[in-house]
């Protein structure tokens, strides 16, 4: 007998609907379908594959391959198969549920109605409680029905995992917990399919280079699905870890685009692989742009096709031409690898400087406007290292581990130097977020590193923008933000930032007067003496920059401001332990490594932040490592 008047809190909650579960159904069916579709026309299409091979039995044995290759596509739809069955009879199992919830609900309102007319003033009155007695036990019922319901669901989506880890990838956390409204059905569905690729990846390696070369020739959109879905870094790194050298070395040479770029892959295999697709490409694309320059020499005509051909071939060149070339400014002490590498619109690349597979922090560093593959990768890779030789000269003073690596990442679309007003909105830098993340989850992932440990972001300019947006979801132990160009407003305070308390540091150099624009606001020189941060309090005493024009910025908070709460260091000349340290002298970020690359003289004043010599390269290194610009190691 219950004391309490029922009411619709006694009953469960129950969230999904039949339409979107059938649905899932579907989507499980015909995405794994797919992949058993996919495997099966890979097998066809090995007709006149003797062609290509010449080596005795080649024919047969990459046709026994193929065979081999689909067992495990086939077996991935028959047991999603058994998935989707498990989701229509959780539909089913719904329906009831759901109308049956209906019902209750206008029973409980109907009772509390009369209870409510009722003379009576007890909670429940005599003649009511029978009703109420009967309708607490009809909502148990409901209860345990709904609770079966998820369970004999869940329990059919493990007896699958479970039987075939190989297949599928891990769904565990919210994606089978209760309630189930949380379930995830779209990602499950997405998971079925992408765990398909990699087993038959692996049969197609077991052939060699050419099988897989084949098979990505007859399934662009597949091998372009592998980069823009890929599966999760924990499936692809247990995967990897699962091949032998040879298979590592086929797919390293036959898929070359895509495990250069795949998060799981031993980062030195990535490397191997993109240095096999600047080996292969850059000597084609430079055969076919002479062949086009000749026309346009010549003054021929050139379709509408051979321009745009034209202007995507002088990006290529001019990208792949500069990692060539960043690539030979390795040293011993500072290896050099490419650990991400797309030849779309606009190419994009990542430089790795040291060992990212052993080192114990790695510091990725995010450009701003203007920066791209061909025309500032040397510059930008020299900044990395510049960032990791001082970082090791901090980790020895601080006497800790000195295996470090830092990368030089140009991983989107940079916003154009002015007169462009791209570097006032948001649009690039929510993209450029997007694939920071990913690039940031990847390297955790790899590495094993969990809550964003072992991880810093060192940002420059609108990378500021950037950054700020990527680490709102992605955690990291280390931010720093130089020569902000601005915070968006959906990053308010460094509270919004998945970074450890006292761990996000920013700073302006005194001679910059181009940041402040990113944000909105054109300064000059103020008279006041306000710190060794720009600062504009509109108070002539105070302030040590004035306002001239106001801009329309998307982003328009300066994380140095004590509003937005970053901790703070000089970018400005100053003596520490009895040496000259240069200030920034404007807004670069490495102008005077530049010019060395390109063996120009310079002028004394021609530093930037990332410049060797530079206070806050010296601070920078520090705050990246999770120290402050003392040395003191931040808890």
């Amino acid at each position: 007998m219950s004391a309490t008047l029922i009411d619709e809190s006694a009953l469960p909650t129950v969230t999904p609907t039949v339409a979107a579960v059938n649905d899932s159904a579907t989507a499980l069916r015909t995405s794994t379908d797919a992949v058993r579709q996919a495997a099966q026309a890979a097998q066809r299409s090995w007709s006149g594959i003797d062609g290509v091979l010449s080596s005795p039995g080649a024919t047969d044995a990459l046709s026994d391959a193929m065979s081999a290759a689909t067992g495990p596509a086939d077996g991935l739809a028959t047991a999603a198969g058994s998935v989707a069955t498990a989701l229509e009879t959780f539909a089913d199992d719904l329906t009831t549920i759901r109308r049956t919830r209906r019902s209750l609900l206008a029973d409980i309102e109907e009772l509390r109605a009369r209870v409510a007319a009722s003379d009576s003033d007890d909670a429940v009155p005599d003649e009511y409680r029978a009703a109420n007695d009967d309708l607490h036990a009809r909502a148990s019922r409901l209860h345990t029905r709904w609770r079966t319901a998820q369970d004999d669901l869940a329990q059919a989506i493990r007896g699958q995992i479970g039987g075939a880890p190989r297949l599928f990838p891990t769904l565990g956390g919210s994606m089978l917990a209760a309630p189930f409204a949380r379930i995830d059905f779209g990602a499950a569905s997405r998971a079925f399919r992408d765990a398909g690729r990699l087993p038959l990846l692996a049969g197609l390696a077991a052939q060699g280079p050419d099988a897989l070369r084949k098979w990505a020739a007859d399934h662009p959109g597949e091998a372009q699905r592998l980069l823009d879905h890929p599966p999760s870094t924990d499936d692809v790194k247990a995967w990897w870890a699962g091949l032998d050298a040879d298979d590592r070395t086929a797919l390293v040479t036959g898929l070359s685009t895509v495990v250069g770029n795949l998060g799981g892959v031993l980062y030195a295999d990535r490397g191997r692989a993109n240095q096999h697709t600047l080996d292969t490409e850059l000597p084609k694309a430079q055969a076919r742009y002479r062949e086009l320059s000749g026309k346009v020499f010549r003054n021929d005509e050139l379709t509408p096709a051979d321009r745009a051909e034209y202007a995507r071939l002088s990006e290529i060149v001019g990208s792949l031409e500069a990692l060539d070339k960043t690539l030979l400014a390795g040293t011993a002490s500072a290896p050099r690898t490419i650990v991400s590498l797309t030849l779309g619109h606009p190419p994009l690349a990542a430089v790795a400087i040291g060992d990212l597979d052993t080192a114990t922090n790695v510091t990725v560093n995010v450009p701003g406007m203007g920066n791209t593959v061909a025309e500032s990768m040397q510059g930008w890779a020299g900044g990395a290292e510049n960032l990791l030789m001082e970082q090791k000269n901090a980790a020895a003073r601080a006497k800790a581990d000195q295996n470090l690596a830092t990368v030089a990442w140009i991983g989107y679309d940079t916003p154009e130097m002015p007169p462009s007003v791209d570097v006032l909105g948001s649009a690039k830098a929510e993209v450029g977020a997007r694939n920071l993340s990913g690039f940031l989850e990847g390297v955790s992932g790899t590495r094993g590193w969990k809550d964003g440990n072992h991880l810093s972001v060192v940002a420059h300019s609108y990378g500021t923008t950037t950054a700020t947006l990527a680490v709102a979801k992605t955690p990291v132990a280390n931010l720093t933000l130089l020569a902000s160009a601005g915070v968006d407003m959906r990053v308010p305070n460094v509270q919004a930032v998945d970074v450890p308390a006292d761990h996000v540091w920013a700073s302006q150099a005194s001679k910059d007067y181009v940041a402040n624009i990113g944000r909105g606001s054109v300064e000059a020189p103020g008279l006041g003496f306000g710190g060794d941060q720009p600062i504009n309090t509109w108070n002539p005493f105070t302030a040590n920059r004035s306002h001239v024009i106001a801009l329309p910025s998307t982003h328009p908070l300066n994380p140095g401001d004590g509003v937005w709460g970053a901790r703070t260091f000089s970018s400005d000349t100053q003596m520490i332990d009895g040496r000259v340290w240069h200030g920034s002298d404007g807004h670069g970020a490495t102008p005077a490594t530049e010019a060395a690359i390109k063996g120009e003289s310079r002028k004394d004043e021609d530093h930037g932040y990332l410049d060797a010599g530079t206070t806050p390269l010296r601070n920078t290194a520090y705050t990246s490592l999770g120290y402050t610009p003392e040395g003191k190691e931040i808890r």
